[in-house]
């Protein structure tokens, strides 16, 4: 008995937050500033910035929450391409990016969420940093700080 609540609450809490966990599609919203995760000028391109933007319902500004093992991958609707450390770095301030999915070699494109109830935030399984804003809402990785809102992250499901 003792073992099965274990196990239920292990998986509580490395569960993508619960309205995201049979989701098909989200938008996952910065906490502080209510904006939603996107690709720079809704591009479809490799390598384009992700930023912070106004919800206008685009397919551009939603995701796939993808599982691989205890992580996810983070994939644009429109593009299909998934969320990326721009190459695989592991030190603050690198730039956050969509790319086209690889199958190997792909921690910097697979994330976990970290803490527990709705808001959370998420880190790459490449290294120790988080999702952070910068000052021009691009999205960047920092250093974990349990006292900053711009590492908090939210999802809703995409009503269609």
């Amino acid at each position: 008995m003792v073992r099965l609540v274990l196990v239920a609450v292990l998986t509580c809490i490395l569960a993508a937050p619960a309205d995201a966990a049979d989701a098909k599609y989200v938008k996952i919203i910065h906490v502080k500033t209510g904006k939603v995760l996107a690709v720079d000028k809704d591009s479809d391109e490799a390598g384009a910035r992700a930023v912070l933007a106004e919800d206008n319902n685009s397919k551009a500004r939603q995701w796939k929450l993808e599982k691989e093992g205890d992580y996810y991958k983070i994939i644009n609707r429109q593009s299909g391409k998934v969320l990326d450390v721009f190459e695989e770095a592991n030190e603050a301030g690198a730039p956050i990016i969509v790319w086209d999915s690889r199958s190997q070699k792909n921690d910097n494109q697979l994330w976990i969420w970290q803490g527990s109830g709705a808001e959370r935030r998420l880190k790459p399984k490449s290294n120790s940093l988080v999702l952070d804003v910068d000052d021009e809402g691009r999205l960047i990785q920092q250093k974990s700080n349990d006292k900053a809102k711009s590492q908090l992250w939210r999802t809703v499901e995409v009503k269609e």
